[in-house]
C-alpha cells in the first residue's frame, strides 16, 4: 500500500501557511515556537495562547521531540524557519541549566530573512533550572538556587500535588497566578542584580508580553 503520510504532511503544512497568511492580513505576526519539552511547554503555551484569545493560526507550536539541548533546538527552529519563511518571530523555549546555553544564544543571533524580506532572529526563552520554576512562580516567590529540574518540580508539587509533565490542563491550573508570576520575575531579576547571582531565572514573561500584544480586543 502506498504511504501517503508525506503528502498529508505537506497538505497540513500548506493549510497552516494559508491560515497564517490570513492572520497576518489581520495584523497579527506569524510566530514559530519550538519547545524543548514534548508536552509540558507545548501544553502550557497552547493554553496561554487560548487564554489571551490569539488566533491559533498565528502561533505554531513545535515540540522538540528527540532534540533536547538548546543548541539543537535553535538549529531546529532555524531549519523550520528556512523551510517556511512566512514567520515573523521565532522563539525557542528551553531549560536554562544547559551547558550549551551560551553557544545557543550565539547561534540564535544569526539573522534570518522571512518571505517579506524582513530580518529576524531566534529569541531564546530559558528557564533555569527548568519550566517547573516558571510554574512555581505562579504560586510563590522563590530565589532558591535549585540544583536541577527535579528540585524545582518537588517545590511545585507543594502547590500542584497532581502535577505531571503530560498534563494538558497545566495552564488552566496555574492561570490565576500568571500576572503574579510576571511580577515575581521582575522582583527576582532585581534581587539577582543585587546579589550578583544568575539563577534561578526565567525569560517566560517575554513570551507572555508578546502574546498579550497580539490579544484580540
Amino acid at each position: 500500500m502506498r504511504d501517503n503520510q508525506p503528502k498529508h504532511r505537506q497538505m497540513r503544512k500548506e493549510q497552516r501557511r494559508i491560515a497564517r497568511q490570513k492572520a497576518s492580513r489581520g495584523g497579527l505576526p506569524a510566530i514559530l515556537v519550538v519547545c524543548e519539552g514534548r508536552e509540558t511547554e507545548p501544553n502550557y503555551i497552547d493554553g496561554l495562547r487560548d487564554h489571551v484569545r490569539i488566533n491559533a493560526a498565528a502561533v505554531h507550536i513545535e515540540a522538540g521531540d528527540s532534540v533536547t539541548d538548546s543548541v539543537g533546538l535553535v538549529r531546529k527552529a532555524q531549519k523550520l524557519f528556512k523551510s517556511d519563511r512566512d514567520y515573523d518571530l521565532v522563539f525557542v523555549i528551553c531549560d536554562g541549566d544547559s551547558n550549551h546555553l551560551a553557544a545557543a544564544r550565539a547561534l540564535a543571533a544569526r539573522p534570518l530573512r522571512n518571505a517579506a524580506g524582513v530580518t529576524t532572529e531566534v529569541q531564546i526563552i530559558a528557564s533555569c533550572p527548568s519550566i517547573e520554576f516558571w510554574l512555581l512562580l505562579h504560586f510563590e516567590y522563590s530565589a532558591r538556587p535549585f540544583q536541577n529540574s527535579a528540585e524545582a518540580q518537588q517545590a511545585l508539587l507543594a502547590h500542584l500535588p497532581d502535577y505531571q509533565k503530560n498534563d494538558r490542563d497545566i495552564f488552566r491550573k496555574s492561570a490565576a497566578g500568571l500576572d503574579l508570576a510576571c511580577q515575581r520575575v521582575q522582583q527576582l531579576k532585581a534581587d539577582l542584580r543585587t546579589s550578583g547571582g544568575i539563577a534561578p531565572d526565567t525569560d517566560m514573561p517575554m513570551l507572555v508580553e508578546q502574546f498579550r500584544r497580539m490579544q484580540r480586543p
